[in-house]
């Protein structure tokens, strides 16, 4: 896109190596590495730190984009210089700057990036299943570290550098921020430490954490043959492998359902821009106002993660949803660089709530091992993009036409008037005079599409009012699937608990939490050698067995 000058270049670009750019980093490694560096607990907030540090770079890089707009020109160079010369206006001199900040990424990443493995001993993930155990027979509650390892990393240990993972602000400090916390954490931490604790409210007591780091291992189920086919044949025995996991089509399903509302985002990128610039001309800081988006996700994520970080995820997930789908009005009801500042707004504060909560929740429902793979199948819905694209480029070009005949080959607008000849009344842009000529003095050169005398005028609310039909459709559909996507029902109820008729079933509409199980946690033992199984819910805990046949698994209700 820096070069080229051509259709095919620009189709290459959006349809080839952006989306194996995307493929590469922001579905799979980047996330994959982000899970393996937090534990439950972490989670979330370090998912709306990385979605903070996306959007500080996004918020630098449209004021520049703005600002390069507003100071520089169009800049000419020869093609016996570089080979791929022309006219550069502002726009296509910031892509060409942005092929130093790729060279500098490259360096960073192969000098400085390592690839470790944190665990936190005292916060688990769900799907290891894995408690502490009591041990009657030996008259001891105490689980060894060993053991407790064994349960995150599997049988091979030995092969571990396993190293303390000190975390980087220290206990004195937590006492010192936060004192009556502090205290009641330490409380809490001595009252478990030789059995299982439970709150009040039916959410396990957690100790200090107790983080542990070693360099992640990897290991092939088909070693001794490294040829292309059995790669292809694991890659595709993993997948059904993960199809076949509820979790799977938890994610799939959300993933579809958002993609309505993901429009905004898109209709923020092809709509508004030439929204701005049609109608009120090159002199509106477009993306100044869609920066305001940018640094909202940068300031906020990390606030509201904090804020929210006990909270149930789809109780901060639904209320974001609909902030987010019906922010669009604001833009519908006052067409106008002001009301786009508000859409802006508006979407800022519904993103902030969904958007890395629901990255957190997949990033926990990856399965380890697993966690590339899983990622890619749960972007599904990135083979919609140019469906999203298609739509917006024809309400653009429906609801929102171009002027070509009031703008030069470089888009700018032919404003001015000629002084080279007097009597000719010849409008000119600010790069090449136009075919465009004025009748009498009393008329001027149009600066936007609405005073080009050939542009045929549209109401300029229609697409807005059409984002937000489309964008209502996903809190509705993630509301009618919430049971399934909570993973708080069997299929035999209810259907996954779609049709259920409780008074929380439609309160769930605003992030409600379910009734069902009473939010309580259920520990359950496993004997393998009987196949059968005890469990006991509520506050009380099942005392644990000495032997190996037997398996503790936690469930949450």
């Amino acid at each position: 896109m820096a070069f080229g000058r051509s259709r095919i270049s620009l189709y290459l670009a959006l349809f080839l190596f952006s989306p194996c750019g995307d493929a590469l980093l922001g579905v799979g490694l980047y996330r994959v590495a982000l899970k393996k560096l937090t534990t439950p607990l972490t989670r979330p907030f370090a998912f709306a730190m990385s979605y903070a540090s996306f959007n500080l770079a996004g918020a630098c890089a449209t004021i520049l984009v703005d600002k390069m707009r507003a100071h520089l020109g169009d800049l000419t160079i020869d093609n016996n210089i570089i080979g791929a010369g022309g006219v550069f206006t502002p726009l296509r001199q910031f892509v060409v700057v942005t092929w130093g900040v790729v060279l500098l990424t490259f360096v960073i990443a192969y000098c400085f990036l390592e690839d470790w493995t944190v665990i936190d001993l005292n916060d688990p993930e769900d799907d290891n299943g894995m408690q502490e155990h009591n041990h009657p027979e030996t008259n001891s509650n105490e689980t060894t570290e060993e053991e407790l390892v064994g349960h995150f990393v599997g049988s091979n240990t030995d092969r571990l550098d396993l190293k303390p993972a000190k975390p980087m602000v220290k206990p004195h400090l937590l006492k010192r921020w936060f004192p009556s916390h502090y205290q009641s954490v330490l409380q809490e931490d001595d009252e478990i430490q030789h059995q299982h604790g439970n709150n009040d409210e039916g959410v396990e007591s957690r100790r200090l954490p107790n983080y542990k780091i070693y360099r992640t291992q990897y290991t092939r189920s088909n070693e001794g043959n490294t040829s292309p086919f059995a790669g292809m044949v694991q890659v595709i025995n993993q997948t059904i492998a993960l199809l076949r996991m509820r979790s799977t089509w938890r994610v799939l399903i959300f993933g579809f359902a958002s993609f309505t509302i993901a429009m905004n985002w898109t209709a923020g990128e092809m709509i508004l821009p030439p929204f701005l610039e049609r109608r009120f001309g090159e002199e509106v800081p477009i993306y100044t106002i869609q920066s305001i988006n940018l640094i909202g996700c940068l300031i906020l994520p990390p606030i509201v993660g904090a804020m929210t970080s006990g909270r149930e995820d789809f109780s901060i997930i639904m209320p974001g949803l609909w902030i987010m789908a019906i922010s669009s009005v604001f833009v519908a009801m006052f067409p106008s660089a002001a009301g786009a500042c508000v859409w802006q707004v508006f979407i800022t504060v519904g993103e902030v709530l969904w958007s890395p909560r629901q990255l957190s929740w997949t990033a926990s429902l990856a399965p380890n091992g697993s966690e590339g793979l899983f990622f890619a199948i749960s972007s599904a819905r990135q083979i919609m993009g140019p469906l999203a694209d298609f739509m917006m480029g024809a309400i653009n070009e429906k609801y929102n036409p171009n002027c070509p005949d009031c703008r030069d080959e470089y888009g700018h607008f032919c404003g001015n008037l000629s002084t080279e000849n007097e009597n000719s009344l010849q409008c000119v842009s600010v790069q090449e005079s136009c075919d465009l000529f004025l009748d009498n003095m009393q008329q001027s050169c149009p600066q936007t599409c609405v005073q080009c005398p050939s542009w045929e005028y549209t109401d300029p609310s229609t697409c807005w009012y059409l984002l937000l039909l489309v964008s209502l459709v996903t809190p509705i559909s993630v509301w009618f699937f919430l049971p399934f996507l909570r993973g708080k029902y069997n299929r035999d109820e209810s259907f996954y608990g779609l049709f259920s008729l409780t008074k929380n079933r439609f309160l769930g509409v605003c992030g409600a939490l379910d009734d069902h199980g009473n939010g309580r946690r259920v520990h359950t033992y496993w004997d393998v050698a009987s196949e059968s199984m005890d469990s006991q819910a509520g506050k009380e805990d099942i005392g644990g067995r000495g032997d190996d046949s037997s398996l503790e698994i936690t469930l949450d209700y």
